[in-house]
């Protein structure tokens, strides 16, 4: 008789990955937005990378729009080229990166369902962490938006892991994820275009200081989300356990 709350506890715990799945609207939301957005950002580059003019490079130069302490006018038209050409190259890849990325995460996500569907245990850890990554760029405008978008995975995943620590961190990586690629291209143009005139040094200490840069977003970016995917996982469990339970065998 007294054995039916533990074998609830057990079923429940069994189901937990059914407790706050994605909804699969969600999923062709996000899905969509993936798929608008990198459309957006491949046209973008190669607009960007046909209206590359190097006469036009050359007057915004001359007309001290563009201007360098270090770098002679003839270097500077140089590095500004190959920087634009690098960015519009990243622009198109992100773009074609996150095009595909929207497919084939409608795609795996339908697989998830049909599986949880069946009964078997599916793991929503990147589903969660996709969709708080989401939310922290939204409200990128807002302070720490990273650790609100930690906070909606980790709550997410609570449901069905302990991992909300590690969910709402790889939630925050993921919304910095973007820029990261496209300064990692803005680096490769720069160090490609000081390399090309000569300044073999200063291209040195413009990779460092954009390296460090790199490693401090993602540092900022990973800590604000495991810092909310663990606030997130504290107010699941505190709804959960405020939550009615059976305790009264029944007849």
């Amino acid at each position: 008789m007294v054995s039916t709350p533990t074998t609830e506890s057990g079923s429940f715990d069994a189901d937990r990955t059914a407790l706050r799945p994605v909804p699969e609207v969600v999923d062709w939301v996000i899905g969509a937005l993936l798929v608008l957005v990198g459309l957006a950002s491949a046209l973008a580059g190669s607009a960007m990378f046909f209206a590359i003019d190097r006469s036009e490079i050359r007057q915004a130069v001359a007309d001290e729009e563009i201007q360098s302490d270090v770098l002679s006018n003839a270097e500077l038209v140089d590095v500004t080229q190959a920087l634009a050409t690098w960015t519009a190259v990243g622009l198109i890849a992100i773009g074609a990166i996150l095009f595909v990325l929207g497919f084939a995460y409608v795609v795996v996500r339908r697989r998830t369902h049909s599986r949880a569907a069946a009964g078997e245990q599916v793991s929503n850890f990147g589903a969660n962490a996709l969709l708080g990554a989401l939310l922290a760029i939204v409200l990128s405008f807002v302070p720490f938006s990273q650790a609100l978008g930690g906070v909606v995975a980790g709550y997410l995943e609570a449901g069905s892991s302990e991992r909300v620590v590690g969910v709402g961190a790889f939630s925050g990586f993921l919304s910095v994820a973007p820029v990261l690629a496209l300064l990692a291209f803005v680096l490769v143009g720069l160090v490609v275009g000081l390399l090309d005139v000569g300044a073999g040094a200063l291209a040195l200490v413009v990779a460092a200081a954009l390296l460090l840069s790199l490693a401090i977003l993602v540092t900022i970016g990973a800590g604000l989300g495991a810092i909310g995917g663990y606030v997130g996982g504290r107010l699941a469990d505190r709804e959960r356990d405020d939550a009615p339970t059976e305790t009264e065998p029944r007849a």
